[in-house]
């Protein structure tokens, strides 16, 4: 045991020296972190803005109401001109002009509202259905209230604007509503993405002690190989937590990020980095240069990433590549921390996770085991 622990804490002190592993492993990510959760952070707050003109009248208040609905808009009443100035500036996707003769409008069949737009954008797209979606209403209530007395059209507006809609009686299965389970599976990607990396990298450092001879001397120590073995895995087990605990500290003071429960969340990290140290342990022994590591490394790396679903969620690629997908490890992984900072916990799933990563576990250590030249 004291000989492994040797082996052990001597490659901790050469990974802590390297100046050009630490950026890769923890300033990388963080760096990352910061800039793209930043900006999905911002973006869930900042709203589109849409101009409304609108007068004083019962009826045009009412239907300002009704465009309100909709809380994915910014709503701000303004005159036209400044709505006009304000779509031109493009600080706001549209302007919705109510006019004042609403209800002879609806008689001559004319558009409801004068719409101001520069672009046809997403955003407006999105706005066109609620704008026709209220105008029809509009026009039903009217058509409804016609033949009644004068003031009964800005009443069933009023009612209709003023009821809450059919109450749904929901259930949430996931336990911590709170948690922005997107954003935090963002930083677990590029995590495990740096790690990979990282763990890889010093992996690869063998072939290079290989060719420096320093290999060959720790195989004619005292040491028996199964320790040395032990030694290296051990070292690149805890590189691969200690990346893992700085970087879920970092985001958890940059963004106040939740990780779930760690009585599940750490043997499952644990159980990931395990898998990674195994692809960087096959890497080590199936190319023959440090060199070839690196560039097979970072093909592998960022292509099964993409693959599976470490820089966006899996749900939106087609169907045939989430199938594709089953192949690749980050799969299983994103799939198990989905489940477990979520807050869900479907047992089925984190089983059959847990099950697939200790499959691919298995295959990594065997391949470059057998790979191993002991020497």
């Amino acid at each position: 045991m004291r000989k492994i622990w040797t082996i052990l804490m001597l490659h901790l002190k050469e990974f802590f020296k390297s100046p050009g592993v630490l950026v890769l492993m923890f300033v990388m990510p963080a760096l990352f972190s910061w800039i793209f959760g930043g900006m999905t952070i911002n973006s869930g707050q900042n709203k589109p803005v849409v101009n409304v003109v609108a007068g004083n009248a019962e009826v045009s208040q009412k239907i300002l109401t009704l465009l309100k609905a909709d809380h994915h808009y910014e709503w701000k009443k303004t005159t036209k001109q400044q709505a006009k100035k304000n779509v031109s500036a493009q600080d706001a996707i549209a302007a919705v002009v109510i006019s004042t003769d609403v209800e002879q409008r609806i008689i001559e069949k004319k558009p409801l509202f004068d719409i101001i737009v520069q672009r046809k954008t997403e955003n407006y797209l999105a706005l066109s259905s609620h704008l026709e979606g209220t105008a029809g209403l509009v026009v039903r209530s009217y058509q409804t209230t016609s033949k009644l007395e004068k003031d009964a059209f800005p009443k069933v507006l009023a009612a209709v604007a003023n009821n809450k809609g059919v109450q749904v009686e929901k259930q949430i299965i996931q336990k911590d509503a709170k948690t922005n389970v997107d954003i935090n599976l963002m930083f677990v990607g590029f995590a495990i993405m740096f790690m990979m990396f990282g763990l890889s990298g010093a992996a690869s450092t063998i072939l290079d002690e290989r060719t420096g001879g320093t290999w060959g001397r720790l195989i004619v120590s005292p040491a028996s190989k199964v320790q040395i073995i032990l030694g290296y895995l051990l070292a690149y087990f805890f590189m691969g937590w200690i990346q893992l605990a700085v970087l879920m500290v970092t985001m958890n003071l940059m963004f106040d990020t939740t990780w779930g429960n760690l009585f599940y969340m750490i043997p499952y990290a644990s159980l990931v980095i395990l898998c990674i140290v195994g692809f960087g342990l096959m890497m080590a022994g199936l190319v023959k240069t440090k060199q070839q590591a690196s560039a097979v490394s970072a093909v592998l790396i960022v292509s099964t990433c993409m693959l599976g679903g470490v820089y966006w969620p899996i749900d939106v690629v087609p169907d045939f590549m989430q199938k594709i997908a089953l192949g690749v490890p980050q799969t299983w992984a994103m799939a198990g921390f989905k489940e477990i900072i979520s807050g869900s916990l479907h047992a089925g799933t984190i089983i059959k996770d847990t099950a697939a990563l200790l499959g691919f576990s298995a295959l990594f250590f065997l391949i470059g085991l057998r790979g191993m030249k002991f020497e």
